[in-house]
């Protein structure tokens, strides 16, 4: 296939020339900055939130490696990456082929002169390096080096320093062209600089929102600090939090950052106020594009809150583009007042359409008006009308006009290549076409008509309103074949989250039910803990013919685990409810011993202990039946959870020693998770012999064997034993050791865990405030993770160490109202007469 131009390496090609020029540090105690995450990112042009995923495939490889460095100028350590040998080898063959690249040079004095890369330094006084050239270089291989200095280059690779103006473009499509729109970008312009604000744009597919978005962002460049979120249908919440996240922590604020990294579902009021304190200060444009993709609604009420409060910030605006007309945000606010102005986008005027049809110079007006009425200035289809060279026969729509002239005069393989890009989601490799019966080598062409977009060197997609086209009227036949391109492009890449939900989407779309059912069943559990809900989207699209009875029990049970991690506990119930009847008719003893414990888990957070305590007992009546040892000593755990919150300590001790005597008489290593949570149930009933030697059974089980996180949990048990002990220097130790492993982990409810403990390690050790410290700081975690037993023991516990009457107070009327809301009545009992004793002046 002939070559479109010359364009620049692709990202991971440009992060090995980059690495290259550094391998003298591999060995170093400090090393450069540019070798961080937000080095290479600044080097490379990319936001950082894509480097890990830009680099783990090169670390599979054995290109690279990665190690915790002390950084230059950053205050702690940070993750740094090293070429290996291999790694070096391969960036000098990339090298030996860029080097020789042609390079237009364009200087201050309007001299331009043409060399290769690895000569463009001679001619420069700038400081410059070849990898930095090609962050310069536009589509065509240019560098304008009279717009370039010293100053500005060197604030483009050192982005970390706060109240620096920072920038993420994330998934911005580059703009080729752009026409007309004055009016609309001058008023956009205006209003933004006038006062912070809030303004949605609504327009058709094609009609402009992403080239308007990039014209937007380029009249804010150095002036504010920018952040690009293109939204997609399969993503959620999350995908903008983490870019925002990203984007705020290279501004300098970190708390939204950290807020993620310990919260696996995030709450929109917490994000809200987040983002907004990270904006204070900062002159910034937030611009949303394909809003109207957005199905998780907790975005959607992110947005509202940000548009709430942006008018109490100063030079802050938010843009958003969407295909929908829908006010999914604010008009205005309780007093009247105007906060998201609305500005549809129309087509384009005539004098910008002609500018748009250069390739019919000649056109007669009776033949423009006709393309200009039936088009109403859509600029996409002008473009492809245009590249088309089409335009002499009348026709009555403008899907039709596009239909009968653009589409139908594209070949067969043409269109089947075309096809064969459109139906990926995300920008795709021409790797990935390889075994498809496509016509490669015709690329170029669709590229020349508009018809598909070079993402970068080696990715390949097509706009969205051409992928409507064709997805219409794609017979059945090839939809299923080019799905199935895609299912055995995702099969052996499935070392990612979103490569396995990529691959579970094409197998929907290809009718591969059996396999599509096979990956749910063995992959759907460990995707859904890991928090990955925007498979619901994809689970809520499967119906039920094709399934046979228990593939669509599985479904349900997914369903029902994503509603109840999102806090939807009647559309849980409801899932959970259609799966039981499925397991029991095919005898599914294990799938219907986890439905119920699942519903006893959410009947547990709504404080019905009692239809808990008998959904827990139909489980373990199935697991015992099983042998399922695992199952039945979680549920064991579970059950004596609620007999310990009913103070019931011999009910209690009766299910505790039924683990005991399954730690005894199996050898299973995942049994390990119930020792750990048997030792610290002991400890909480004061059976503290017993609880120190399941704690160090579990810290020797779980040494040196991977299982770092409940090798962690080991030893923080091990700390509140030692601190129940008066042995603070022991206790301290092990909580450094389980804080150093989990601090790594991100796991929340170990984070909670962990806090409780260190608190009391303090309490024990009469340094009451710095206890409280801790208490605040799990505190924060649990009430963001909805974690709300722990809420409570938490404030109850502050309540201890508070020295203020009246907060201590406060504390304790706050940890009543959540174990009333829990129907934890013993538990209530124990904190009423700490309340009593606050009164009476104890």
């Amino acid at each position: 296939m002939s070559a479109v131009g010359q364009p620049r390496p692709g990202v991971q090609e440009r992060i090995l020339l980059h690495l290259r020029d550094y391998v003298e540090h591999a060995g170093r105690v400090e090393v450069p900055f540019a070798l961080s995450q937000m080095g290479i990112a600044n080097a490379v042009a990319i936001a950082r939130s894509n480097v890990p995923r830009a680099i783990s495939g090169m670390r599979e490889q054995g290109l690279l490696i990665e190690r915790q460095a002390h950084v230059t100028g950053v205050s702690r350590k940070r993750k740094a990456y090293f070429l290996t040998d291999d790694g070096l080898k391969v960036a000098n063959g990339i090298w030996d082929k860029v080097s020789v690249q042609p390079v237009r040079m364009k200087h201050s004095d309007g001299s331009v002169e043409t060399v290769p890369l690895v000569n463009a330094l001679e001619i420069t006084d700038l400081p410059l390096r070849h990898v930095d050239i090609l962050r310069y270089i536009d589509d065509n291989g240019s560098i304008d080096l009279s717009l370039l200095t010293a100053e500005l280059i060197e604030r483009d690779l050192s982005k970390h320093i706060e109240k620096q103006l920072v920038t993420s473009y994330n998934d911005l499509p580059r703009t080729r062209k752009f026409f007309g729109r004055e009016k609309e970008v001058e008023d956009m312009v205006n209003l933004l600089e006038v006062r912070s604000s809030s303004i949605l744009v609504p327009g058709i597919a094609g009609i402009g929102k992403t080239a308007l978005a990039g014209k937007i962002i380029e009249r804010f460049t150095h002036e504010r600090n920018l952040l690009y979120h293109r939204c997609q249908d399969w993503e959620g919440s999350r995908s903008f939090l983490e870019a925002t996240a990203e984007w705020q922590s290279t501004m300098g604020s970190n708390d939204l950052s950290d807020y993620l990294a310990a919260t696996p579902i995030p709450q929109s009021n917490v994000a809200v106020d987040l983002i907004i304190k990270g904006l204070n200060n900062s002159p910034s444009l937030i611009v949303i594009d394909d809003l109207h993709k957005v199905g998780d609604e907790t975005l959607i009420t992110i947005l509202r809150g940000i548009c709430m409060k942006i008018p109490n910030l100063d030079q802050v605006g938010i843009v958003m583009f969407s295909r929908s007309f829908r006010m999914v945000v604010p008009e205005k606010d309780s007093d009247g007042k105007i906060l998201t102005l609305v500005m549809p986008l129309e087509g384009l005027d005539k004098e910008s359409s002609k500018q748009i049809l250069s390739a019919m110079p000649d056109m007669e007006a009776s033949q423009f008006i006709h393309i200009y009425s039936l088009s109403r200035g859509h600029p996409l289809v002008l473009e492809l009308i245009n590249r088309g060279s089409v335009g002499g026969t009348f026709h009555a729509t403008l899907e039709t006009f596009v239909e009968k002239e653009i589409f139908s005069r594209l070949s067969g393989p043409q269109k089947r290549l075309l096809g064969a890009i459109a139906v990926f989601r995300e920008p795709t490799p021409l790797d990935a076409l390889s075994e498809l019966d496509a016509a490669i080598d015709l690329l170029d062409e669709l590229v020349e008509k508009g018809l598909a977009r070079q993402a970068d060197s080696s990715n390949y997609d097509v706009h969205d309103l051409v992928r409507e086209f064709l997805v219409l009227s794609m017979e059945e036949g090839l939809r299923q074949e080019l799905h199935g391109n895609a299912v055995n492009w995702y099969r052996n890449r499935k070392t990612s989250a979103t490569d396995r939900i990529e691959l579970i989407h094409h197998l929907h779309n290809s009718d591969k039910i059996d396999e599509l059912t096979k990956i749910l069943s063995t992959e759907g559990h460990t995707l859904v803990q890991a928090g990955h809900t925007e498979l619901l989207g994809i689970l809520r699209a499967l119906d039920r013919e094709g399934f046979d009875s228990k593939s669509w029990g599985v479904v349900r049970e997914l369903r029902g685990d994503i509603l109840s991690i999102q806090g939807r506990w009647d559309e849980a119930e409801k899932e959970y409810d259609a799966a039981i009847p499925i397991a029991k008719k095919n005898k599914q003893s294990k799938e219907l011993a986890r439905l119920l414990s699942s519903r006893a888990d959410i009947a547990v957070k709504r404080g019905a202990m009692d239809d808990a305590l008998e959904l827990h007992r139909q489980a373990l009546e199935i697991q015992i039946s099983t042998r399922d040892a695992v199952s039945a000593a979680r549920s064991y755990n579970n059950m004596g959870y609620i007999f310990r919150r009913r103070r019931d300590t011999r009910h209690a001790l009766e299910v505790y020693s039924n683990v005991e005597n399954l730690l005894d008489s199996e050898d299973n290593p995942e049994l390990c998770d119930s020792r750990i949570r048997l030792a610290s149930a002991f400890l909480e009933m004061g059976e503290l012999d017993r609880a120190r030697d399941h704690a160090m059974l579990a810290h020797d089980e779980t040494k040196d064997n991977g299982q770092d996180t409940l090798h962690a949990r080991a030893r923080a048990v091990l700390g509140r034993y030692y601190a129940r002990m008066k042995d603070n220097d022991l206790a301290m130790l092990h909580y450094s050791g389980a804080l150093e492993i989990l601090s790594e982990q991100a796991d929340p409810h170990s984070a909670v865990e962990v806090e409780m403990l260190l608190g009391q390690v303090l309490s024990d050790a009469g340094r009451k405030e710095e206890a409280s410290e801790h208490y605040l700081e799990g505190l924060a975690l649990a009430e963001a993770n909805d974690f709300r037993h722990l809420k409570g023991e938490l404030l109850a516990r502050l309540g201890e160490v508070e020295t203020d009457r009246s907060q201590r107070m406060d504390y304790l009327q706050r940890s009543l109202s959540v174990f009333r809301e829990l129907g934890a009545n013993d538990r209530m009992k124990e904190v009423q007469n700490s309340v009593h004793r606050v009164v009476m002046g104890h």
